[in-house]
């Protein structure tokens, strides 16, 4: 009988891991920190593994202003890309696109034309311009 006693509580003990929650969210802290580290270069690279001991992984993707980033833990079957997937998502803007050149040139004329109008109105205005016939 006293030895039920002191394995009933040794089971008890034994049998109480982390529950689903908990694994969860150490597994969400894991990947956070991971994205955390990224520095929005389109190479990142990591060892970190979840709380259920599985590799996590990590996917960039560029888009026309950003890069993002998916750092995704399989989950607890381990499987990649199904419902018990966790995923963290982080983007930085990576300036390398066209349309930031393209803004860039027309910043660029709109600021050449103002220029050159104010030059030209302020000839005119005291008389210097002359007539600009074309």
């Amino acid at each position: 009988m006293w030895r039920l006693f002191i394995a009933l509580p040794m089971i008890v003990i034994v049998g109480c891991g982390p529950s689903a929650h908990e694994l969860r969210e150490r597994t969400l802290s894991v990947l956070n920190t991971e994205a955390d580290r990224w520095d929005g270069s389109k190479d990142f690279a990591t060892t970190a593994t979840d709380a259920y001991g599985h590799s996590v992984s990590v996917h960039i993707e560029k888009g026309i202003l950003n890069y993002t980033l998916d750092i995704r833990s399989n989950g607890p079957d381990g499987l990649p890309k199904n419902s018990d997937d966790i995923v963290v998502t982080r983007t930085k803007r990576h300036g390398e696109s066209s349309i930031t050149d393209q803004a860039a040139k027309v910043t660029e004329g709109v600021a050449s034309g103002v220029a050159s109008g104010t030059i030209k109105g302020i000839k005119k205005g005291l008389g210097l311009g002359g007539d600009d016939k074309k």
